[in-house]
């Protein structure tokens, strides 16, 4: 899949953002290769980065019409190359989500990266912390579970 494929189903669309047509044909896959996914359902936008950092974040567009919940995936397990200030002011999601694993070696996520979701007040859920992550929406809400029995439950005001 590359960038501009979209998926409808119902009321939900899925759309390819990232990685653009390739100029040429690498000999190694990079982390900026990778797959990102924007899925809008309703009220509902996540945004689903993989490994993707800096020059996705560059490309990224503005949303058309930013949805009033948001849920990011953060990029690359929460390295210091991904979830720039300006990216994330940008986006402004509601809800972090951050797959690392328990004392990995890399010492993802990074402080700095932690610090700038801190400070848009986003809710940070961390598969390192808080095991494993469920989302789920029906457009209007979004409810998050862990293994671990963390809960929140967001919803948006019917005036939208």
């Amino acid at each position: 899949l590359q960038a501009a494929a979209k998926l409808e189903i119902g009321d939900v669309v899925l759309e390819v953002l990232h990685p653009p047509p390739p100029e040429w044909e690498r000999q190694k896959v990079r982390n900026d290769d990778s797959l990102v996914l924007h899925v809008l359902y309703d009220r509902v936008e996540l945004l689903l980065t993989g490994d993707a950092g800096s020059e996705f974040e560059r490309r990224h567009p503005a949303a058309s019409r930013p949805a009033p919940l948001r849920v990011l995936k953060v990029a690359h397990h929460g390295s210091r190359t991904s979830s720039s200030a300006a990216f994330l002011s940008t986006f402004r999601p509601q809800v972090a989500l951050v797959s690392a694993g328990r004392g990995n070696l890399f010492g993802h996520p990074a402080v700095d990266v932690m610090a700038r979701l801190s400070e848009i007040g986003a809710d940070v859920f961390r598969t390192d912390r808080d095991a494993a992550v469920t989302v789920e929406t029906n457009g209007r809400s979004v409810t998050l579970r862990t293994m671990s029995g963390r809960t929140l439950e967001l919803r948006t005001s019917r005036s939208f």
